[in-house]
C-alpha cells in the first residue's frame, strides 16, 4: 500500500525571502530548492499563497489528467485578472472554459496558421529593413515588434491607421514596464491605491479604449471577412446563437495580446543566444537555410524541409520554456504521487525543472537540438506550451512565428553578441536574456 505524505518538505527560508527570489532569480530558486528537496517542494510565496512544486514526470501525469473540476486552472491564474479581465481563457473554468476554447480553437488550426505566413513575413523584414553592418541592435526588443505586429495584423486585421499605431505605441510602453511582470502583478492592488496602480490602471484605461473601439467599428460596418481572429470572433455564436459580448470579446482580445506580444519574442531571443554561443549548431542551420534558396517561403521554413530548424527551436523552448511554472488551485484534497496536497493550495507543475532533469534529458544544461532528431518524449517530460486541456491555445502559432523568423533574421545577417554575460530576466510574462539581449550585426548575407 502507498504511503501518504502530507505536502512536499518546505524550503527553509522565510516568505518574504522566497518571495523576492521569486521575483528577482526565478531559475536560481527553482534549482536550488531541488538540489536541496529533489522533484518536489513547497514555497511560500506570499501573497500569491502556497505552491506545492512538482517536476516529475509521473507527478505532471497527476496534474494534467486531473478532473478540471477538481484543480481549477483559472484561479492559479488569479493574478492575472486585473489586467486580462474575468472572461479571459486564462481564468475561466470547467464549462465557461470548455466553450471559449472551442470558440478560439478554429483560429489557430494548422490550416488557419499557414495563412498568417505573409502576415509574418512581412512583419519581420519590416523590421529587419533598416539594419546595417556595424549597428547594434537588442534582439528583444526587436522581435517584440515583430510579434506585435503580427498581432495586429493577425488577429486585429489592423495594417496601419491612428487606431493601430496608439494600440502599438500604449501596448509596448505598458508591457515593457518593469512595474508590471508576473512577480509584481500581486503586489498591485486596487485597495491599495498606490502610484504604480493608478498608472496600472490608466494605462490598462486607454488600451481597453482603442480595443473596444475597433470591436464596436468592425460591428457597424459588418466587416468578418478579413480572415483575421477579431473577425472570426464576431461572427461566432453560442449554443443558443446569441454573439460574444464586448466585455467577452475585449478580454480574450486582451489575452492574445498579453500571451503573445513577449513570448514568442523572448524564445526567438533564447535562440539566437545559444546558436552563436554553439557555432556548430549555427553553422548547421546556415547550411540548411542556403538549401532552402535565397528568399526560402514562410512554409518552406515551417515545414519538413527545415528539420534542424525546427530542433533548433524545440531545443530552446526546453531550456526556456515559455512559461517555466503553470499553476493550478485544488478545490479538495488532491494527492500527487504520494502527497496528499489540501484544497486551497496551488499545485504547480514545473516546467522548467522538469527539462532540466538529467533522468530525463542527458547533458540537461547543455544545447544539443540533436537531441530531437534523436528520440520523442512523452507530453509529461517535455511540455514547453503546458499540458492537459488547458495547454497553450496559441502553441502552433508561435512555433511557426518562431521558425519564420528566426530563418529569415539568419538567412539575411550575421550577428555578433556584444554582452559577455547572458543571465535570465523577469519581464512582464516570461523570463527573458538580460539586457535584451544585444547583439550587433556584423554583416548582411548575399
Amino acid at each position: 500500500m502507498q504511503t501518504v505524505s502530507p505536502l512536499p518538505p518546505r524550503v527553509e527560508l522565510p516568505a518574504v525571502q522566497q518571495s523576492l527570489l521569486w521575483r528577482a532569480r526565478p531559475y536560481d530558486l527553482l534549482r536550488s530548492c531541488r538540489e536541496k528537496l529533489g522533484d518536489a517542494f513547497t514555497l511560500d510565496l506570499g501573497s500569491h499563497g502556497t505552491y506545492a512544486m512538482f517536476s516529475h514526470p509521473d507527478a505532471l501525469r497527476d496534474i494534467f489528467s486531473a478532473d478540471p473540476a477538481v484543480l481549477h486552472a483559472g484561479e492559479g491564474n488569479v493574478v492575472l485578472r486585473p489586467l486580462l479581465g474575468a472572461h479571459s481563457l486564462l481564468l475561466l473554468e470547467e464549462k465557461p472554459h470548455q466553450r471559449e476554447r472551442r470558440m478560439l480553437g478554429p483560429a489557430f488550426h494548422s490550416r488557419r496558421i499557414e495563412q498568417y505566413g505573409a502576415q509574418v513575413r512581412d512583419a519581420t523584414l519590416s523590421a529587419l529593413q533598416d539594419w546595417r553592418p556595424g549597428q547594434p541592435v537588442v534582439i528583444q526588443d526587436v522581435m517584440q515588434r515583430v510579434s506585435l505586429r503580427v498581432i495586429l495584423t493577425a488577429v486585429f486585421g489592423l495594417d496601419g491607421g491612428a487606431r493601430a499605431d496608439e494600440l502599438s505605441e500604449r501596448i509596448q510602453a505598458f508591457l515593457n514596464d518593469s512595474k508590471f511582470n508576473l512577480g509584481n502583478l500581486g503586489q498591485l492592488r486596487e485597495e491599495h491605491q498606490s502610484e504604480a496602480w493608478v498608472a496600472y490602471k490608466r494605462s490598462l484605461e486607454r488600451i481597453d479604449e482603442l480595443l473596444l473601439e475597433e470591436v464596436r467599428h468592425r460591428r457597424e460596418v459588418k466587416d468578418c471577412e478579413r480572415g483575421d481572429i477579431l473577425g472570426m470572433l464576431l461572427a461566432a455564436t453560442y449554443e443558443d446563437g446569441a454573439p460574444l459580448e464586448d466585455g467577452v470579446l475585449r478580454d480574450e482580445l486582451m489575452t492574445l495580446v498579453v500571451t503573445g506580444y513577449e513570448t514568442t519574442a523572448t524564445a526567438i531571443a533564447w535562440a539566437l543566444h545559444w546558436l552563436h554561443d554553439s557555432p556548430g549548431a549555427l553553422e548547421r542551420l546556415r547550411e540548411e537555410l542556403r538549401g532552402l534558396g535565397a528568399e526560402p517561403e514562410p512554409a518552406a521554413l515551417a515545414g519538413s524541409a527545415a528539420p534542424w530548424l525546427k530542433a533548433v527551436c524545440q531545443e530552446t523552448l526546453r531550456l526556456h520554456p515559455i512559461i517555466p511554472v503553470v499553476a493550478r488551485r485544488t478545490r479538495v484534497p488532491f494527492r500527487v504521487q504520494g502527497h496528499e496536497v489540501p484544497a486551497g493550495v496551488t499545485v504547480a507543475a514545473c516546467i522548467y525543472l522538469a527539462h532540466h532533469r538529467p533522468e530525463t534529458f542527458a547533458d540537461p544544461d547543455v544545447f544539443r537540438p540533436e537531441r530531437f532528431l534523436e528520440r520523442a518524449w512523452s507530453p509529461f517530460e517535455y511540455l514547453p506550451f503546458g499540458g492537459g486541456v488547458r495547454r497553450c491555445i496559441g502553441m502552433a502559432l508561435a512555433l511557426y512565428e518562431m521558425k519564420v523568423v528566426l530563418g529569415f533574421v539568419l538567412s539575411r545577417f550575421e550577428l555578433v553578441p556584444l554582452d559577455t554575460q547572458v543571465r535570465p530576466q523577469r519581464r512582464a510574462v516570461t523570463i527573458a536574456p538580460s539586457g535584451g539581449l544585444r547583439m550587433r550585426v556584423e554583416r548582411l548575407r548575399a
